[in-house]
């Protein structure tokens, strides 16, 4: 049944509103989730979690739950018009992936960090679907037994071979290595060559989320700027300035000539200069951990809720070339 012939049933609206419900609910489970794990998981191996961490007040469903919720229920909806009548199978796994995803995108957000749990959940979930998949002779995913292999295969070796450039580039990870795991995980759901969808989803997702940031921190940035330039604001500094030049201009020389004094003193004393301490590289925003773990999230999340579209878009693309 066409997703939008079975919007119009009476089935159709129930699971519609029992998935606006449950996007809800899931979302409010998922934040409560988030703050009751060990604070190991939301940390670096042999990383002392820090005392937020520890507290148990890692996420506020206020803050950030409400708008989450919206987007978890959506993505239900969507998946229930995708697979419906018929393939509940579907429906149950790929929202509990949805789902996780979203976990994994909250926590890669604020604390960059992909939990390892998670992963293994979305593997987990991917392979029994995929088996179904298969088994059943289905074959919406996957049109062969080797597909969810060469997936996790090329999922892997693609964020490996970034991970590697930045090594070459910049001298640390490119990604991390929970990065290479996720993709591992989701490539087994999204086979061949549907990894490699999944990958240009999330690189689109990334780019326009980047862009973004540049401008609006731009726009703010210009903001301050226009505050700090106010013209009487300016006027009054000039006035001060020009005063002050006439007391600094009588003291000028002799301070000079304390200073000159002082740093001769200084010089005999230590006999060294010192050194200005050398910036850490690890703060610099060229070559920095970017967090990708939302954007892969977000792209499985679009692969199994838009899993036609997707389909539909890289058959356009595929026939250009025909």
């Amino acid at each position: 049944m066409q997703p939008f012939d079975y919007l119009n049933t009476t089935a159709g609206m129930i699971w519609t509103a029992v998935c606006v419900i449950t996007g809800f609910a899931m979302t409010a489970l998922g934040y409560v989730m988030l703050n009751k794990i060990p604070a190991s998981w939301l940390c670096d191996y042999n990383e002392t979690p820090s005392e937020e961490l520890l507290s148990g007040k890692r996420f506020s469903y206020l803050r950030s739950g409400i708008p989450i919720s919206l987007v978890m229920s959506v993505c239900l909806v969507l998946c229930r018009l995708q697979f419906n009548k018929g393939f509940d199978i579907y429906f149950i796994l790929l929202s509990l992936i949805v789902f996780t995803s979203v976990m994994i995108a909250v926590s890669d957000f604020k604390y960059q960090i992909i939990p390892d749990q998670f992963t293994i959940a979305i593997g987990v979930l991917a392979l029994a679907v995929s088996v179904y998949d298969l088994v059943r002779g289905y074959n919406i995913l996957h049109s062969a037994w080797w597909s969810p292999l060469a997936g996790a295969g090329i999922g892997a070796a693609v964020m490996l071979l970034i991970d590697f450039i930045g090594m070459l580039v910049y001298h640390r990870d490119g990604m991390g290595f929970g990065d290479v795991k996720l993709f591992f995980a989701v490539g087994i759901l999204t086979g061949f060559p549907g990894t490699i969808y999944a990958f240009i989803i999330s690189i689109i997702t990334a780019t326009i989320c980047f862009v973004v940031i540049i401008l609006v921190s731009k726009i703010i940035q210009g903001k301050t700027e226009d505050e700090k330039t106010d013209p009487a604001e300016a006027e009054k500094e000039m006035q001060s300035v020009s005063e002050a030049d006439g007391t600094e201009a009588v003291t000028s020389e002799k301070t000079d000539a304390e200073n000159s004094e002082t740093e001769v003193s200084d010089t005999t004393e230590s006999g060294d200069e010192e050194l200005p301490e050398e910036e850490d590289d690890s703060k610099v925003g060229f070559g920095s951990y970017l967090a990708f773990g939302p954007y892969i999230a977000i792209a499985v999340a679009a692969y199994c809720v838009l899993f036609d579209f997707v389909q539909y878009l890289a058959g356009l693309y595929l026939n250009l070339f025909k």
